[in-house]
């Protein structure tokens, strides 16, 4: 099968990045999640919809949801995004869901992808809740954990009602990589 075929046949995407920007992900971390970012915007088609949330104290929406269509402003959108802040997860989840919601059943597979590399502060248990929220509506979570700090359990625990997968990213570069795997394995399922 031609990539141009797999790109017809597979059921299509409603992703949602969800992005750690406190201050603990600045610099290289923060850098290698915004180029492997960019280069997944370059695998989805018009066919796919993509929303890009960043987080640390409070949640931002940096790429509203919507098709994939003008990828040298949805790159320029995630390319500004600047570190700062603690980290609450929950923010971050729950106005990606919100992202997700304005496609869920328009658009094939729902799913949202969690990068960070720290701990969320006080606000766990409304994370898992918000999980078993989304695994009700059929919306799955993946986490990737970035640096040494990354809580497993708490990631674990989060991606195990919709049945996501987590993983350890002790190299920056293998973000790339790992958001590849996801999103290809995403877009495998067919219509």
């Amino acid at each position: 099968i031609s990539p141009a075929e797999f790109q017809q046949s597979r059921t299509s995407l409603n992703i949602c990045l969800v992005i750690d920007k406190s201050t603990s992900m600045r610099e290289e971390r923060l850098d290698q999640v915004k180029t492997a970012a960019a280069l997944i915007l370059e695998k989805l088609t018009a066919n796919d919809n993509l929303s890009v949330i960043t987080f640390s104290d409070r949640a931002e929406v940096v790429v509203p949801n919507s098709a994939v269509t003008n990828r040298t402003t949805l790159i320029a959108r995630v390319q500004s995004i600047q570190a700062s802040g603690g980290t609450e997860i929950y923010q971050g989840l729950a106005l990606g869901m919100q992202e997700l919601s304005k496609q869920l059943g328009k658009r094939g597979l729902s799913h949202l992808v969690l990068l960070t590399d720290g701990h969320t502060y006080g606000d766990a248990e409304q994370c898992i809740e918000l999980a078993q929220r989304a695994a009700s509506r059929n919306i799955g979570i993946s986490a990737l954990g970035i640096g040494t700090e990354w809580n497993d359990q708490f990631l674990d625990a989060l991606v195990a009602p919709s049945g996501g997968q987590s993983a350890y990213i002790d190299d920056p570069n293998r973000i790339l990589e790992l958001l590849q795997e996801r999103v290809k394995g995403l877009g495998a399922a067919y219509a």
